[in-house]
């Protein structure tokens, strides 16, 4: 019986059972999944560069670095010079005192009376017209590997204060003491001043002191400051005055001083007018009002501001007045380069994601119409390619400024990715087109760095212009790869 069992058993064929006699559950489906889909490598490459913004945000940071170590080493110079100064005044100052009844307790039964009591205050009197011009002159320290710009200028201001106009705003129980009237002129940081201040009151000269000496034996009951701002103010005290004066007193005051990258007046008087000039090629001008008239060339600048009394939006005159109103409408000049090395890289990093992507899509269309295939290992390492772009970027142009920087890595970068190219599609043609094409990449990047206005225009029409190159060069692709994989089906 068991011979019989032995004999009639199937015996088996090549030493066990076939795998296509037992077809397993998952093997349909990958026969009919494309081995070669064009369009999940695109899913891929897409990724890819989605993920190359982790790199280029280390980048980012290291910029950030760079540039709070330049803003630390122009502080540290700045503090040297004076800083960004500020020029305030000339501005009349009397002492004001005020009697006022007041309800006070005068037994321990709580009785209440009357009594006078006499306070002290600031009235502050505004100048009617006032003038300020100033030449600059400038050069250009280091700290390290950083510039800073430092200043110094001569200043002359003039001022005509109007009395009967400014009794007007004087309370009706208010006394104005005119033997302790002062004039008060302030900068932001006095350890800029170079020479003495030289100042005049109708033909009499001024003695300027620190105003704080000045103020802690005037004041009295006063609690307000003259500016919450940071201003070194001087005073010097003016004789004369009085209700009964009814021509205008003129004032004028000559200064020198020192600074860094910013000089700027504030709307001393009702009605101000500012001429600056300087031998700084590229000014920047700023603050509340922007130049009348401005002209500037390699050999400098010249500019002219007026601030009309509505303009300005602060009284005349009035009772502890401050110059903050006043300081808020300034005008302003910067000494500063038009744009950074670390702005201009913190720009062109803005735009990574996208050039990156751009790169990309230059290699995948090598790829789908060369039939070479590239690795997405190779492609990464092209995106890390460009992110060292960046870093090589920022590290010539602290040196060499940004345009030779921006030529250095531009040509190192388009070189290595053009030879890259070639040897990865193995035809030399591709390395030619590839040149070609991140050439003009490269240069558009450039072009975006320099045209602030237009830079969002400049770079929507290219990408569009990209991905419209791209639909129509990939319009007969195969994107599942069927084709390729029913050719290898049947060549097996």
């Amino acid at each position: 019986m068991n011979d019989l069992t032995s004999s009639d058993a199937p015996a088996p064929s090549g030493g066990g059972s076939r795998r296509g006699d037992n077809p397993q559950p998952g093997s349909d489906l990958t026969r009919y999944l494309p081995s070669r889909s064009i369009g999940l490598k695109l899913l891929l490459v897409c990724i890819l560069a989605l993920a190359m913004a982790i790199p280029a945000g280390f980048v980012w940071a290291l910029v950030y670095e760079r540039s709070a170590n330049a803003e630390r080493a122009v502080d540290e110079v700045s503090e040297t010079r004076g800083g960004h100064q500020m020029v305030m005044g000339p501005v009349l100052i009397v002492p004001l005192e005020r009697t006022f009844i007041e309800k006070v307790q005068v037994s321990e039964t709580g009785r209440m009376a009357d009594k006078s009591v006499t306070r002290r205050s600031r009235f502050v009197i505004f100048a009617e017209t006032g003038e300020a011009s100033a030449t600059a002159s400038t050069e250009i320290l280091k700290r390290g590997i950083h510039d800073v710009p430092v200043f110094e200028t001569s200043v002359s201001l003039n001022a005509d204060f109007d009395l009967q106009t400014a009794l007007r705003d004087v309370p009706r129980n208010g006394r104005l003491i005119w033997d302790e009237a002062a004039i008060y002129i302030g900068i932001t940081d006095l350890r800029g001043m170079r020479d003495g201040l030289t100042a005049k009151a109708a033909g009499e000269a001024l003695k300027f002191e620190p105003a704080s000496n000045y103020d802690s034996t005037a004041w009295g009951d006063s609690s307000s400051n003259l500016t919450h701002r940071s201003l070194g103010l001087v005073a010097a005290p003016i004789k004369g005055l009085g209700p009964e004066v009814e021509s205008t007193i003129n004032v004028t005051a000559d200064m020198v001083f020192s600074g860094a990258e910013r000089l700027s007046f504030a709307a001393f008087a009702k009605n101000t007018d500012v001429h600056l000039e300087g031998d700084w090629p590229t000014p920047k001008f700023d603050g509340g009002f922007l130049p009348i008239e401005r002209e500037w060339s390699d050999a400098g600048f010249s500019s002219d501001w007026r601030v009309t009394y509505l303009a300005r939006g602060a009284p005349g005159a009035g009772v502890d007045l401050t110059f903050n109103d006043a300081m808020n409408a300034d005008l302003a000049i910067e000494f500063l380069d038009q744009a950074s090395p670390y702005q201009s890289v913190t720009r062109a990093l803005k735009y990574a994601p996208m050039f990156i992507g751009l790169v990309f899509l230059a290699y995948f269309l090598f790829e789908a119409t060369s039939g070479a295939r590239a690795h997405p290992a190779q492609y990464l390492l092209v995106g890390l390619a460009q992110t060292v772009f960046y870093l090589l970027l920022l590290g010539v142009s602290e040196h060499l400024g940004f345009t030779f920087g921006f030529a250095l890595a531009a040509t190192a970068t388009v070189m290595l990715l053009s030879l890259y190219a070639g040897a990865v599609f193995r035809s030399r043609s591709s390395m030619v087109q590839a040149f070609a094409a991140f050439t003009t990449l490269y240069a558009l990047i450039y072009v975006l760095m320099r045209m602030e206005d237009y830079a969002l225009l400049v770079g929507a029409l290219a990408s569009f212009m990209a991905i419209a190159a791209t639909m129509w060069m990939t319009r007969n692709l195969d994107w599942y790869g069927l084709s390729a994989d029913r050719s290898e089906r049947e060549a097996g």
